[in-house]
């Protein structure tokens, strides 16, 4: 993963010594995956695209239970945020929705990081 911060800084009094600068930062970190999923294999698809139909991308019954489920999680905390009248209601929703990983996900996660500094340029 990474991330990049560019910043001028303007000279207040500019000499020959003393000048505008344009600095271009990235910062570059690598994090552990703490789920691994065994079953799916990072090199060899199920099937051939070719052989997909679209009907099989679509939802079953279970996972579009679970969407609503999750939905509604989702929408109830927006109405409290946004509506006054359910504003009351704020304390008692959920704020995280729970899943198999939960525990697992509430870890620190363990990264290695490294600040670059790609440009300075001068201006």
């Amino acid at each position: 993963m990474g991330d990049n911060i560019d910043l001028m800084i303007h000279a207040r009094i500019q000499s020959a010594e003393h000048t505008n600068r344009s600095l271009h930062w990235t910062q570059q970190y690598a994090v552990t995956n703490r789920v691994v999923e065994l079953h799916l294999s990072e090199v060899t698809p199920r099937k051939p695209i070719a052989d997909i139909e679209m009907s099989e991308l679509l939802p079953v019954a279970v996972v579009q239970d679970h969407l609503v489920s999750h939905w509604a999680v989702l929408i109830s905390r927006v109405i409290t945020k946004y509506l006054k009248a359910f504003k009351p209601f704020r304390d008692v929703i959920i704020y995280h929705i729970p899943h198999k990983y939960s525990k697992k996900m509430a870890e620190k996660s363990e990264s290695v990081s490294h600040m670059y500094m790609a440009h300075s340029g001068l201006h």
